[in-house]
């Protein structure tokens, strides 16, 4: 989101406070700084990653059982996936008897890897260049414990459920980057904007227990001159590197950095993909188990490994896995159990699908 002018005055490592009251003591940085590598064109090469299908997004729908039990199959691409619902989340306009607290359209998702799963809300009444939102922090052991139908009961009544907590409002942007650092068990998100990009780009911390930010990074960063915006997508792999991923025309680029505790750095990795996933970059997820990278998009899910990122980048066609689905459902989030088990966050009504294979 676009920062005040006490912001843009910040000098480097001196503490200012957010515009937002519920983050009155968050700590911001302003780094003067350029945060990206400086490339040219020519030091980019293309990758045909041309087993990845466009898939176009429609008309949204609904679950075919909006309270129960819902499979999503792939139904093309060079990798198989099934997934079946694991949690039924909130459906409740007014969590706790709270309007504010609309739980009807989660963006994202981050799992820490242990027994917490927290997912970013961007209430509807919200929606616009300032958008705000609330993160709820789920206890999946606790949901283990559940029926279906429980867990999406959980918030219906004023006294809530342990199993759930919920964070202050706050701007978070679309919110559709939530992704948790397993290495410095942090949890960060971006600030952006949802229609146009910025000179400016904030990388936002939020705490794990009051769900609030803590701490905000503002940033620029520019190739020869020209402003290069910040992600929508987060992720991070085992050893703390964050990524992001943008499409420029139909090609895919992959920034790859990291998030000091007052400054940023990213590149762009040197190998750009050929063949964009769907209409929208909807979120990009890691795999421990495995070492590779998702790139998610509407009924659409590919994935390449993280450490042909590196260097000049080694990448090849038949590194890329990819499907396709055609459940003509909102993909917003994929996270990966500690097994390879993919989790899928998916929107009408919320709930979070798990792979029934490992990968």
């Amino acid at each position: 989101m676009k920062h005040s002018a006490l912001l843009l005055g910040t000098v480097l490592g001196t503490v200012a406070l957010f515009a937002s009251s519920t983050a009155a003591n968050a700590a911001s940085y302003t780094q003067r700084s350029n945060a990206l590598t400086q490339y040219s064109s020519s030091s980019l090469r293309v990758v045909n990653n041309k087993a990845t299908g466009f898939v176009k997004a429609g008309t949204y729908q609904f679950a075919k059982n909006t309270s129960g039990a819902n499979t999503i199959s792939g139904v093309a691409g060079n990798q198989k996936w099934t997934l079946k619902t694991k949690y039924q989340l909130p459906t409740t306009h007014a969590a706790k008897g709270n309007s504010k607290y609309d739980m009807t359209n989660p963006q994202s998702s981050a799992y820490d890897g242990g027994h917490f799963l927290y997912v970013v809300y961007q209430p509807h009444y919200t929606k616009g260049m300032t958008n705000k939102g609330f993160v709820a922090r789920y206890d999946l052991r606790k949901l283990d414990g559940m029926s279906l139908a429980k867990q999406q009961e959980l918030l219906d009544s004023k006294t809530g459920s342990s199993a759930v907590k919920i964070g202050g409002i706050f701007t978070t942007g679309h919110g559709q980057s939530l992704a948790y650092d397993k290495k410095h068990h942090s949890l960060y998100m971006w600030r952006d904007k949802t229609l146009q990009a910025t000179r400016t780009s904030t990388l936002q911390r939020i705490s794990t227990s009051s769900l609030k930010p803590n701490k905000a990074i503002t940033f620029h960063m520019t190739n020869h001159g020209a402003n290069v915006p910040g992600g929508h997508e987060l992720a991070f792999d085992h050893s703390g590197n964050a990524y992001f991923w943008t499409v420029s025309g139909s090609r895919v680029k992959v920034y790859k950095g990291t998030i000091g505790s007052k400054t940023v750095h990213f590149r762009l990795t040197k190998q750009m993909f050929s063949h964009r996933p769907g209409t929208h970059e909807q979120a990009m997820g890691y795999n421990a188990h495995n070492g590779r990278l998702y790139l998610v998009a509407d009924d659409s899910i590919t994935s390449f490994p993280a450490k042909k990122l590196n260097g000049r980048g080694s990448l090849k066609a038949s590194d890329f896995k990819y499907t396709k689905f055609n459940s003509h459902r909102e993909f917003e989030a994929l996270n990966f159990d500690n097994s390879g088990h993919g989790m899928l966050l998916s929107n009408r009504n919320p709930e979070v699908l798990r792979s029934t294979t490992a990968y």
